[in-house]
């Protein structure tokens, strides 16, 4: 492949448009990581200028353009190529800016294999360093709500690495982040249930979940990342709670009722309670448009042997529970959609609901990455003084 150089020694001047202050953060990591390319080739030289605006006397001036068409972030494409003295990085929406800008400096020869820890290119100091592909870059997104790019926080993720977290996967052009449902019905409306019941108690426990990532997610809305919810959190449901109440809502598993693992879904108590709490939590976050619901994790094919459960497949079984959530989310947001869990050779005649997706791979098996899934838990991050500009 035939490399242009690219002179770092350059006034380069970093361009954005006007009106979108999401997008001053990838103007601000370009700069950063020019400045880097500069410090490496030992230029003492300040990072580039970033400018609003683009006025006649600039334009003889070595300069990035950063350009947003402004769709909806689930537009994530984008597109680059370079000139002699300017390189111009669009995106279908700020989203895709952040991919443009983040395939651009990996071209450059940056990468970011885990989280705070960042590759610098290698260093050629026999002739002036070649980064960049004559050709033009261009990507577009496929589109497609099975192949987005998620990264999946776990329920007992730490808050204090999601920040490490966030900033590796915006650099890996990861565009959505994926966080559990424990403890987001707190956020509706007051539970109903007296002082003392089980789910009160339950409740009081859940409350930690979101303690201390108020600034996590500022920091996403500062990388134009989308935010989901679920994953392993079917049952949550249907609380556990309810067992002293009414074991019918509860798995059968050898003639006997279980509370662990999943539910009894034919049962109609467990369809009514499916219904109230998906509507507490889908009530709870109108801005979330896309929701995960899998049974419980290393268990999803673990369900009922009632009388009834029997005449459906484990498959099927999955579905009439998802079904419940899903006309609830319908009705809440119709614009909402859920995926949700089944087995790739799985067998079943139920229709699903049109808002519903299904996937085969979850986050942490073998081939989940390539489908799109990055679980949180492939990591184990410690900030670094590298990072501290961020």
């Amino acid at each position: 492949m035939k490399l242009l150089p690219f002179d770092v020694s350059k006034e380069w001047v970093i361009y954005i448009p006007v009106g979108m202050p999401v997008v001053t953060k990838s103007a601000e990591e370009v700069s950063h990581y020019l400045k880097l390319l500069r410090n490496q080739s030992g230029l003492s030289l300040k990072p580039p200028l970033i400018r609003v605006c683009d006025t006649p006397s600039d334009r003889l001036l070595p300069r990035i353009l950063l350009l947003s068409e402004g769709n909806s972030r689930e537009q994530s494409g984008f597109s680059w190529h370079i000139e002699k003295n300017q390189i111009e990085i669009a995106g279908e929406s700020d989203r895709g800016l952040y991919n443009g800008v983040f395939d651009f400096l990996t071209t450059l020869g940056f990468s970011w294999p885990e989280p705070d820890k960042e590759v610098l290119p290698p260093v050629n100091t026999r002739k002036p360093q070649e980064y960049l592909p004559k050709e033009t870059y261009s990507y577009q997104y496929a589109q497609g709500h099975t192949i987005r790019r998620r990264l999946l926080f776990e329920r007992n993720q730490p808050s204090s690495t999601w920040k490490s977290l966030i900033l590796w996967a915006v650099r890996n052009q990861i565009d959505t982040l994926v966080v559990s449902l424990y403890g987001s019905r707190l956020k509706g409306k007051r539970q109903q249930e007296p002082a003392g019941h089980p789910l009160i108690r339950f409740s009081r426990k859940l409350r930690a979940y979101y303690h201390g990532k108020e600034e996590v997610f500022d920091l996403a809305e500062k990388y134009a990342l989308t935010i989901e919810r679920g994953g392993w959190d079917l049952s949550l449901l249907v609380p556990r709670g309810y067992f002293g109440f009414n074991r019918e809502i509860f798995r059968m598993d050898s003639g006997k009722r279980d509370r662990k693992y999943n539910f009894c879904p034919t049962a109609p108590d467990t369809l009514r309670l499916i219904s109230r709490e998906a509507e507490k939590i889908f009530r709870s976050h109108p801005e979330t448009r896309v929701y995960h619901l899998w049974p419980d994790r290393g268990y999803e094919r673990t369900w009922c042997s009632c009388p009834t459960c029997r005449a459906f497949t484990l498959e099927e079984q999955g579905r009439i529970a998802v079904n419940a959530a899903a006309d609830v989310l319908a009705m809440i947001n119709p614009k909402g959609i859920i995926s949700f869990y089944e087995h790739a050779t799985g067998r079943g005649d139920i229709a699903l609901r049109p808002n519903l997706f299904r996937i085969s791979r979850l986050p942490g098996e073998a081939g989940a990455e390539a489908d799109g899934w990055f679980s949180a838990t492939r990591f184990n991050p410690h900030p670094t003084k590298s990072m501290k500009h961020l």
